[in-house]
């Protein structure tokens, strides 16, 4: 494939065109990403910024922007919050577009999460369905995994009451405990925010009385030990392709809570456990399409067990780890894709040469993305080195033998802190252990509160 293939795809899209760019913190919007917007015939850009975010903030000469203020008490939280603003925009957001967009021909983009069609008066270009946002509740998901035809664990969808879930855990608890996981009642919900691992007796009250205040139906189903991970893929009008598995780093914090801190393509199950999972994506995109008439990326997520793969979720939309599966060369503008899928745009789209391109991509270039929210709350952010190998690392001010860094910055929930493992993982390495001493190494520098977090257990020979 043409490293520029899809410029004529992406000028249809920006060329003389006002964009608003928005749905992230404003250091999401690097100045490279800006100055391809501009080089392809972008008018301007004004960006709603969801606060500063960590890292490196874009150049004011490429596009202006309004930072919506606000704290949060958790991700999804913020998510919500966010999307009432922009749902509601205030007089002094709507004044600000109206000064720089009088005629109100602007686009907006980037607003994965909410099903929204206009932003104060604008339209919103490759807007997601309601119905395909309702894909993302946990309780509505195994019709879509019965209609694809997959092998799932058994599962009970109960009232969000005591005697419901005690009884529907003791019926399904195969040794190891249930996972709890529920509804979207408050909306959208994800990062295992909503979700408990119950082990013993000891952890269901607290369980019971936060699922009985946030949700109606809780889905219960047994524990599954292994490697959480996710596999991506695209639906097109006639075909759906499909990507490489990515591991999901939802860590244990010795209790009933999850912890959810990033995504990383290094791991690699078998060679047959990837076709299985590639075929899974295959068939639930062909599924959701035939179910929504879905159009777009998404991700089916779950957990490699001894018995293999086993869906747990869908994200029907882009997820966060398909990042990771464009490498330098060519060039995939993801969000061109996917707006154009959504919009119905007629195009060459050659999605078998694409599916090929970013499976090698992302085969060649193995990345990571950890993380961690914390409520501290910071107002600049700072970089650390640090050195060493696994199990022995430490921070160093000086750069010479850097193996790895952390950034600490601002958060919508009070900080945001991001770990960059690249000199310490190869590629088949599950980045879990990796992301915990990262982690545990920045929580003891700024004291963080994250606490002891520890990875999951490889299980599948």
């Amino acid at each position: 494939m043409e490293p520029d293939h899809y410029d004529a795809l992406f000028r249809s899209q920006v060329a003389g065109r006002h964009l608003i760019l928005t749905g992230a913190p404003l250091a999401a919007f690097d100045s490279s990403f800006l100055q391809r917007l501009l080089d392809h015939g972008a008018a301007g850009i004004f960006i709603i910024a969801d606060g500063v975010g960590t890292g490196d903030l874009p150049s004011s000469d490429l596009a202006e922007w309004i930072i919506l203020p606000g704290k949060a008490e958790s991700i999804n939280d913020e998510i919500r919050r966010f999307r009432r603003k922009l749902a509601r925009p205030s007089k002094r957001l709507r004044d600000r577009l109206d000064e720089w967009d009088p005629d109100r021909t602007a686009l907006v983009m980037g607003v994965a999460f909410y099903s929204m069609s206009r932003l104060a008066g604008r339209r919103v270009l490759g807007a997601r369905r309601p119905e395909w946002e309702a894909l993302e509740d946990k309780v509505v998901i195994d019709e879509v995994w019965d209609a694809a035809g997959l092998e799932r664990e058994p599962t009970k969808v109960v009232t969000a009451e005591a005697s419901a879930l005690k009884r529907a855990a003791r019926n399904l608890d195969r040794g190891d405990g249930t996972v709890w996981a529920g509804d979207a009642r408050e909306g959208f919900n994800g990062g295992a925010e909503y979700a408990r691992w119950i082990r013993t007796k000891d952890d269901q009250p607290e369980a019971i009385a936060f699922f009985g205040e946030h949700c109606d139906h809780v889905r219960v189903m047994p524990f599954l030990e292994g490697i959480p991970c996710s596999i991506h893929g695209m639906v097109f009008p006639e075909t759906t392709i499909v990507f490489r598995p990515c591991e999901l780093l939802t860590l244990r914090t010795g209790g009933s809570l999850f912890y959810y801190a990033g995504f990383s393509s290094y791991w690699d199950p078998s060679e047959g456990d990837r076709q299985k999972m590639r075929e899974i994506a295959r068939r639930v995109g062909e599924a959701v399409r035939a179910r929504v008439d879905y159009r777009g990326a998404f991700t089916v997520d779950g957990v490699m067990t001894v018995d293999g793969f086993r869906p747990t979720e869908l994200n029907a939309r882009a997820g966060a780890a398909l990042s990771l599966l464009s490498g330098p060369s060519p060039h995939i503008p993801f969000g061109v894709i996917q707006r154009a899928l959504v919009e119905r745009q007629d195009y060459d789209y050659r999605p078998a040469e694409l599916e090929t391109v970013l499976v090698s991509n992302a085969d060649d270039n193995r990345r990571a993305g950890i993380h961690a929210i914390v409520r501290r709350r910071q107002e600049k952010s700072e970089k650390l080195g640090v050195t060493g190998q696994v199990g022995a690392l430490r921070i160093v001010d000086k750069d010479d033998n850097i193996t790895a860094s952390l950034t600490f910055g601002p958060g919508a929930v009070g900080g945001f802190l991001r770990a960059d493992p690249t000199g310490l993982l190869q590629a088949g390495d599950s980045a879990a252990p990796v992301a915990c001493q990262l982690l545990a190494l920045g929580d003891s520098h700024w004291q963080l509160g994250i606490g002891e977090l520890l990875p999951p257990k490889s299980v599948r020979l």
